[in-house]
């Protein structure tokens, strides 16, 4: 497991800002990605304003290639985003152990301006995305 990070460690180029926060995290505004593991398809969305809060996050398409999110003019305005290319997309990951499956919020991405790494958690109203869409885990 990687090793919690402390701003101090982070240069201003790898912060992302969520200046709402996120939905449960609403105190925390700046996080960094971090690699779990060299090579690993999952990232820790780790915050730097609260050092104990950090998610698992992962590039949907990489499990799910037809997914095709879309903002509402609204959140692109916010955002900034004019461009398909202008964002950086990523979805939380939750397991289930027991059951030997991942899951992936596809209601809900990750959306961050790649120039200004401003960013939120969108919800995709009216999409039929599921909030915890399974991924079969597969042994190695």
């Amino acid at each position: 497991m990687p090793t919690v990070l402390t701003s101090d460690a982070i240069t201003e180029e790898r912060v992302l800002t969520f200046e709402d926060g996120i939905p449960g995290f609403e105190a925390s505004h700046r996080f960094v990605l971090v690699e779990v593991a060299e090579g690993s398809v999952f990232q820790l969305l780790q915050s730097l304003d609260e050092p104990d809060v950090a998610l698992v996050v992962t590039v949907p398409w990489l499990f799910f290639p037809d997914y095709a999110p879309e903002l509402s003019e609204l959140e692109r305005r916010s955002l900034g985003i004019e461009r398909p290319e202008d964002a950086i997309v990523f979805c939380a990951v939750t397991l289930d152990a027991e059951h030997e499956t991942i899951y992936l919020n596809l209601l809900a991405p990750f959306v961050v301006h790649v120039g200004t790494r401003r960013g939120r958690q969108v919800i995709l109203t009216d999409s039929g995305y599921p909030v915890r869409a399974p991924v079969r885990m597969v042994a190695v």
